[in-house]
């Protein structure tokens, strides 16, 4: 007897074979086969102009009649669009339907990646290609043009004459410039401009990106975060490096001597501080230093002026402050109360050298600048000095002890109610502590030389000794023909270069002969010897 499972199994034979082969009448035609190519449907309306007001509606769709690959045949399709001006070319669908559909905004970004400017129009071609079972591939029987005008979002809110820094000019990107602008209307355009490496730019007028009004350049010496100002006759000027900027006034736990300082944030171009404020007033500066500040403009609610008036803090308060040079030249400001917890501004370090007093002058401090319960600070120790982290009325000391490296020049311990902190090698050190997870450290730091003269190279520096009675470092080193610099604690934060008489901030390398020299470094006054030895 034949069972139903053996006629089951005739009956999926016979279906395979079937894919494999057509009718009785013609065995050897393929069932796969191309039989009618699929062709594109014209773009309409042909011409679009892409605005703000129209962003949100809906792009004409791309649509196609189908390919015909025979019956059952599982086919898709590829959609690429292409800039006839560049011939830069993107594929912006695969799909098994018939359609592509986008909202204006979304073809405004698709055009933007194949180097459509804004405000100027282009031609575009849409070509498509048909497969079948991901083996069978044909392009359409024809490509289809339409022309648009692409805009940008990010000057949505900008009522005043602009223009865009159009970084490595031509080759720029409009999606990710900076912006300079005339928000005052007398001619001058302005604006914070962050620039990661040396390169070359052009400014370029907002309403038309064909007209070059000015071009530029940043060396490695020059960059970072810059404001870029052009005058009504072209002028192109840069101000110096600001890659710090803070808060400062009797608002803030530094009054008006320390800066709290604020974060960068590449991807929303704001700088912010989260801290604690009292009901007093306070400035933005730059670089720790009053050349550069900002207060407010005395029109606006929340505009700022360069060495404007002071901002009067509404109430004692937890707060977000955010500070926005990035806009095309109207600078602002803003604070959001906040809930967040903090941690207090800084610390103490009473002891042994200075008479256990916390709260006096003498004390060393730890700070927590984003109020986030991490501490630091670097000073000089003497051998056999003790002391306490002293936090708003509670004395912190270590329990147990400390665990340093092979070297001694990094030690490790938790904190809590324990003993004194005992150095036992004076040194310059760094502390660090975090009061919620209750450990702490201190790691031998201070100045140190570094260049391509040096055995590190521009990686690793030799740090100096510190002389406390001269209040200098100093080193003997032997070094090839090249450059160095003075750096502090093994960060580019803080550096020295240039005049060996007047050292600045960010200066120019110091060349140096290859030999062995005695260097010392009197910071304090910013000045340095190299002496043959």
């Amino acid at each position: 007897m034949i069972t139903k499972s053996i006629y089951k199994k005739i009956g999926v034979f016979c279906a395979v074979c079937g894919l494999l082969t057509s009718c009785a009448e013609d065995t050897t035609e393929p069932v796969l086969q191309l039989r009618q190519a699929a062709t594109l449907n014209a773009v309409s309306p042909a011409d679009i102009t892409i605005t703000k007001d129209n962003s949100t509606a809906q792009f004409p769709e791309i649509t196609w009649e189908k390919a015909n690959y025979g019956n059952g045949a599982v086919v898709n399709y590829e959609v690429t669009l292409t800039n006839n001006s560049n011939q830069k070319s993107v594929v912006i669908g695969e799909t098994g339907d018939t359609k592509l559909s986008f909202t204006n905004a979304e073809m405004n970004k698709i055009l933007a990646s194949i180097g459509a400017y804004p405000g100027q129009a282009y031609d575009f071609t849409v070509s498509l290609k048909s497969t079948a079972f991901d083996v069978y591939q044909n392009e359409a029987t024809n490509t289809v043009t339409f022309k648009a005008t692409p805009y940008d979002p990010n000057v949505d809110d900008i009522d005043w004459p602009y223009a865009y820094v159009a970084v490595g000019y031509p080759n720029w990107d409009y999606t990710t410039a900076y912006l300079i602008g005339d928000p005052d209307g007398d001619g001058v355009y302005q604006g914070w401009v962050q620039f990661d490496d040396a390169t070359t730019y052009a400014i370029l007028d907002g309403n038309d990106v064909t007209k070059v009004l000015a071009q530029g350049e940043v060396d490695d010496e020059s960059k970072g975060f810059v404001e870029v100002k052009m005058e009504a006759d072209g002028t192109l000027s840069q101000s110096w490096a600001c890659n710090t900027w803070g808060v400062i006034g009797d608002a803030t736990s530094g009054g008006w001597s320390d800066d709290t300082k604020m974060e960068y944030d590449k991807s929303t171009r704001l700088w912010t501080v989260i801290t604690s404020m009292t009901d007093k007033e306070f400035k933005f500066r730059a670089n720790s230093d009053w050349t550069i500040n900002y207060g407010g403009d005395g029109v606006t609610e929340n505009g700022l002026a360069p060495s404007g008036d002071n901002i009067k803090v509404p109430k004692e308060s937890a707060y977000i402050i955010t500070l926005d040079l990035t806009n095309a030249g109207r600078y602002t400001y803003a604070m959001e109360e906040t809930t967040i917890e903090m941690s207090s501004a800084f610390m103490t370090l009473p002891g042994s050298y200075q008479g256990w007093s916390p709260e006096a002058e003498s004390a060393y401090k730890v700070v927590s600048e984003a109020r986030d319960f991490k501490y630091s600070g670097a000073y000089y120790f003497a051998a056999g000095t003790e002391f306490k982290f002293y936090d708003s009325g509670s004395w912190i000391g270590i329990v147990g002890d400390i665990s340093w490296n092979e070297t001694r020049t990094k030690g490790d311990f938790v904190i809590g109610d324990g003993a004194n902190i005992v150095i036992t090698e004076g040194a310059y050190y760094k502390i660090t502590a975090d009061t919620k997870k209750m450990v702490a450290s201190l790691a031998k730091t201070g100045w140190e030389v570094i260049g391509d003269a040096t055995a590190g190279g521009w990686d690793k520096g030799q740090v100096m000794d510190y002389d406390p009675e001269s209040e200098t470092w100093s080193t003997t080193i032997t070094v090839s023909d090249g450059d160095i610099k003075f750096r502090w604690d093994a960060s580019w934060t803080i550096n020295l270069g240039g005049d060996l008489n007047a050292l600045t901030q960010d200066g120019p390398n110091i060349h140096i002969n290859a030999g062995t020299y005695k260097i010392v470094l009197d910071a304090n006054n910013n000045t340095a010897t190299i002496t043959a030895v």
